[in-house]
């Protein structure tokens, strides 16, 4: 009887002692969670911008899950965070896969183990740099990833290529990228195109494999492959990406530099006439003329392109000035450079190589000569551009 008596003592000491644990553990953790969420408050009131420490506060909540103390799971949780201090949920989670790619990027796998002081970037810029290495070439990727890291302002510069490279994932998302059949790369190997090295036969003499950069090139067949895209296509965003510059236009006019300048793709004149690229330029300063219309078309299929002469003579008399884009190969140069000759129309060759701000490189094989404009034509483009700078088409 004394030996049970002594038992059920013992085991309620024992049930005793874990509760007032578990309470003073709760306690502590309340402590915890209202100490960070203190510090979140006047991270939100007072220094927004410090985005790394929220999403450190954050991983912190969520690893400890000092969430539970307030809410069945953590998204519920954070919502609620967001709903008290005033700020877009979008935000906070903006943060806080920024701070994870930006630790994947410098090789830390943990969160808090980055120095505040050093991050220069924002978790916007990192946003669309995540959707940007989907699909864009790989040595693109990384030399933006360079930047960032040294603390370059990006923004500008990661919306352009966004907007280059975006249509060739064909609406496709990494999350809701729908099933289809297998697309294999290797049938188009033997075409002669300038993006990657498909005659992996000869891949030895290719400038690339010296500079140690082929696996660049596997991972944009991993990227066609993916998301079935052809040559061509990567070819014409390789292009228009080369002629975001305004080089090309400053020396169509023979200037050091346009003063103004505004690029715009994918221009629809009419509703089965497109000019690639239309760009509004302002020469220099002094001049009292209106905007200089300068149009490229990108041809990288010498099929269509046959098809097509007589539409591309069509549209050059729209513009002050226009060009073929091509790719930096010989059977482009000889079938264009035979259709340009005795024409206004110029040539602008682009390369594989990239220069120093992420654009491919490029050079003018035959300079264009100014188009006189009649008034229709004239009042048709200043019309159409009117209507696509306000958004009306």
């Amino acid at each position: 009887m004394y030996e049970k008596l002594h038992k059920r003592f013992t085991i309620t000491i024992i049930l005793v002692d874990f509760i007032l644990f578990r309470l003073q553990l709760a306690t502590m953790n309340i402590y915890q969670l209202e100490q960070i969420e203190l510090e979140f408050e006047i991270l939100i009131q007072k220094d927004r911008r410090n985005w790394l420490r929220v999403a450190k506060l954050l991983d912190k909540i969520e690893s400890t899950h000092l969430y539970k103390l307030r809410a069945r799971s953590f998204t519920e949780y954070v919502k609620d965070l967001s709903r008290k201090n005033g700020i877009n949920i979008s935000t906070l989670w903006r943060a806080r896969s920024g701070a994870k790619l930006y630790a994947e990027l410098l090789g830390i796998n943990d969160v808090e183990d980055m120095d505040e002081a050093h991050v220069k970037t924002t978790p916007e810029q990192l946003e669309t740099f995540s959707k940007v290495r989907t699909i864009a070439p790989q040595r693109i990727v990384d030399e933006v990833k360079e930047k960032m890291i040294s603390g370059e302002n990006m923004r500008h510069e990661l919306r352009e290529l966004w907007n280059i490279y975006r249509p060739l994932k064909g609406g496709k998302t990494e999350r809701g990228r729908k099933k289809t059949e297998e697309h294999t790369v290797v049938k188009d190997k033997l075409k002669s195109q300038f993006v990657v090295p498909y005659q992996l036969t000869d891949s030895n003499k290719n400038d690339h494999v010296k500079t140690n950069s082929l696996d660049k090139y596997w991972e944009d067949l991993k990227k066609m492959e993916k998301y079935q895209v052809s040559s061509e296509n990567v070819a014409r965003a390789n292009i228009i990406n080369a002629l975001r510059s305004e080089q090309w236009l400053a020396r169509t006019y023979a200037e050091d530099f346009t003063f103004k300048h505004e690029h715009l793709i994918s221009f629809r004149l009419g509703a089965y006439t497109e000019i690639d690229i239309l760009s509004l330029c302002k020469p220099n300063k002094i001049t009292k003329e209106r905007p200089q219309f300068v149009g490229i078309e990108v041809v990288t299929n010498l099929d269509d392109f046959k098809k097509n002469k007589l539409k591309i003579e069509q549209k050059s008399q729209y513009c002050d000035h226009f060009y073929i884009g091509i790719p930096l190969n010989q059977s482009f140069i000889d079938e264009i450079t035979s259709f340009c000759e005795a024409k206004s129309i110029g040539i602008i060759c682009v390369s594989d190589q990239l220069n120093e701000d992420s654009k491919h490189d490029w050079k003018i094989l035959k300079k264009t000569t100014k188009n006189t404009l009649t008034p229709q034509n004239e009042y048709i483009i200043m019309q159409k551009c009117m209507e696509r700078l306000l958004g009306w088409t």
